[in-house]
C-alpha cells in the first residue's frame, strides 16, 4: 500500500537581518506570499563569533535572532501577520542557511544590502550570492517603492529609511538610462 505525501505549502522565503533594506524586503515579501496564497516564512541566520571575547555567558544566539524576527515582523506587518507566518533561524553563513531555507520555495526575497557588507556595494555579497544560486526564483529588492497595498502608516519606518550609501547611487529610468534625483542639481 503506497501513501500519497502531502506536498510541502507552497513558501515566499525572506532573509531579514533587522536593517532597512531586509524590512523593505518583508514587506515585498509579504505581498507575493498574498498574492500568491503561500506560506511567508522569514529566515535569518546566525554564527559563532571568530573570538568568543566580550561574549556573554548567557548569550543564546537563537533566542536573540528569534527576538529580531519577532521585531521585525511588528514592525513591518503589524497586525496583517499571517496566522501560519513561520520564523526560522538557522545556524551558519547567510548564504548557505538562504539557499537551504529557499531550496523548493516558489520565491527567495532578499533586501539589496544588509548590516554586513563594504560601503558603496549596489548588491551585498549574500544577496548576489543567491541570487546567483538559488534553486528558486530570487526578488532582490532595490529602491523604496512599497508593494501595494502596503498601508501608508508603516511607510516612512520600512520605506523612508534611505542607506547611507544611497548618495552615491544614481537613478535609472525605465529605458535603463541615468537620470538625475530630484535633489540633484547642475550638469554631470
Amino acid at each position: 500500500m503506497t501513501r500519497s505525501v502531502p506536498p510541502l505549502a507552497r513558501r515566499i522565503v525572506v532573509g531579514v537581518d533587522g536593517s532597512a533594506s531586509a524590512k523593505r524586503a518583508l514587506a515585498w515579501a509579504h505581498f507575493m506570499a498574498r498574492t500568491t496564497g503561500s506560506v511567508l516564512e522569514v529566515v535569518t541566520a546566525w554564527q559563532n563569533p571568530v573570538s568568543w571575547t566580550g561574549v556573554a555567558d548567557d548569550w543564546d544566539p537563537v533566542v536573540e535572532a528569534r527576538a529580531m524576527l519577532r521585531a521585525c515582523c511588528a514592525e513591518v506587518l503589524g497586525d496583517r501577520q499571517p496566522p501560519d507566518l513561520r520564523l526560522t533561524v538557522l545556524e551558519g553563513p547567510a548564504t548557505v542557511a538562504l539557499l537551504s531555507a529557499g531550496a523548493g520555495a516558489r520565491m527567495l526575497v532578499l533586501g539589496s544590502r544588509g548590516h554586513g557588507g563594504f560601503a558603496g556595494l549596489l548588491l551585498g555579497s549574500v544577496s548576489a550570492a543567491c541570487a546567483e544560486h538559488a534553486a528558486c526564483p530570487t526578488l532582490i529588492v532595490h529602491g523604496d517603492d512599497p508593494p501595494p497595498g502596503a498601508t501608508p502608516a508603516s511607510l516612512p519606518e520600512i520605506h523612508g529609511v534611505h542607506h547611507p550609501d544611497d548618495a552615491g547611487c544614481r537613478a535609472v529610468s525605465p529605458a535603463g538610462r541615468p537620470t538625475r534625483k530630484p535633489a540633484e542639481g547642475g550638469a554631470r
